[in-house]
């Protein structure tokens, strides 16, 4: 992945959120569930060539069957690194620091618990 350009920010930032969702993965599993991190590229569809984008990191979480949430590290300026909840139609619906990954992974539980 050394050719592709980080969008929006440099390739060592994505790799702290690759090792935060790493940490969060751990616990996440300790609770049952399943997690896939994924790493997405915007490929632009416009006449001629361009060069494949990658977008940040991300975990997809799963459990019941059924994709549970996504996560993405955010960096709040003056604030530092949260972990961002998004539902699965995407809109974001907690945040949790990185310091707190055991946190961050008991909110993931409550959502993947049928309502």
């Amino acid at each position: 992945m050394r050719d592709l350009l980080m969008y929006g920010m440099p390739e060592g930032q994505a790799e702290e959120h690759r090792r935060a969702l790493g940490d969060l993965r751990k616990q996440v599993e300790s609770h049952g569930l399943r997690c896939r991190l994924v790493e997405r590229l915007h490929l632009p569809m416009r006449s001629g060539y361009y060069t494949p984008v990658l977008r940040p990191p991300e975990m997809d979480v799963y459990g019941g069957g059924r994709l549970v949430v996504t996560v993405t590290v955010v960096d709040v300026p003056k604030g530092g690194a949260w972990y961002l909840l998004k539902r699965p139609d995407g809109l974001p619906v907690e945040a949790h620091s990185v310091t707190g990954a055991a946190a961050a992974a008991v909110a993931i539980a409550a959502y993947a618990s049928p309502p």
